[in-house]
């Protein structure tokens, strides 16, 4: 295997290795050889994660309700939602977190075409309310 260092990324890494993971996969002959190899690899709770997501997908793609899916295997709306839209996109699994984000980055860079305005701005425009005779929380009523 080549050294860390001659990678000019994480990522670049990353894929050297997926890579060869998947080529040493296919040589593996023996159905007891590749279960002995995954079971050495995964841990029980990674095991029931990845049995969980092939039933789910499975569960999609025959037209199952978030609800029966969700009594079914226990698991997240949101992470339905994420396998639904991975499985859509023909893409990896992207969780919700990904997904959320994205829609993050989304709303920023609509919010990038405001002009900009200093907090010095923002109080020198601030709308304070007019005497209503409301007593002390009249700044509640304000309809400015």
């Amino acid at each position: 295997m080549k050294k860390f260092s001659k990678f000019n990324s994480k990522k670049e890494w990353e894929d050297y290795v997926w890579s060869k993971f998947l080529e040493n996969i296919k040589t593996i002959k023996s159905d007891e050889r590749l279960n002995a190899f995954l079971n050495d690899l995964f841990s029980a709770s990674e095991k029931k994660l990845i049995i969980n997501r092939l039933a789910a997908l499975a569960m999609i793609r025959a037209g199952k309700t978030y609800k029966e899916i969700e009594e079914a295997l226990w698991i997240s709306p949101s992470t339905i939602s994420a396998l639904k839209k991975s499985f859509r996109q023909k893409g990896a699994y992207q969780s919700n977190r990904y997904y959320a984000e994205r829609s993050k980055q989304r709303k920023r860079k609509e919010i990038k075409g405001l002009p900009p305005q200093t907090m010095f701005d923002y109080w020198f425009n601030f709308p304070f309310p007019t005497k209503t005779g409301r007593g002390r929380w009249k700044f509640l009523y304000y309809q400015g």
